[in-house]
């Protein structure tokens, strides 16, 4: 084992008023997150798409966009049938 010594009245310390996170952060779960970068690549995709993408239920997949509308994350723009998603994050 190698351990290097450190003279304290040299050392330099760490600024502790930086975050190590970045404050832009979403609050999504990682299976949201996933659907967003789905719903980003392909603005069209269908939720039977996103489905086979990520191997969740079609229940499953409505309840996470639910889950983003609510968020104001994702909304649906030109209808339901022949519209896309547009991301607002």
């Amino acid at each position: 084992m190698h351990v290097d010594f450190v003279d304290e009245n040299t050392s330099q310390s760490i600024n502790p008023k930086v975050p190590k996170y970045q404050f832009d952060t979403l609050d999504c779960t990682l299976e949201e997150l996933a659907i967003l970068e789905l719903v980003a690549k392909n603005p069209a995709i269908k939720q039977q798409e996103l489905a086979d993408a990520t191997g969740k239920s079609i229940a499953t997949i409505k309840r996470i966009m639910k889950s983003l509308q609510d968020k104001n994350y994702i909304r649906r723009e030109s209808g339901k049938r022949y519209g896309k998603w547009e991301i607002l994050v």
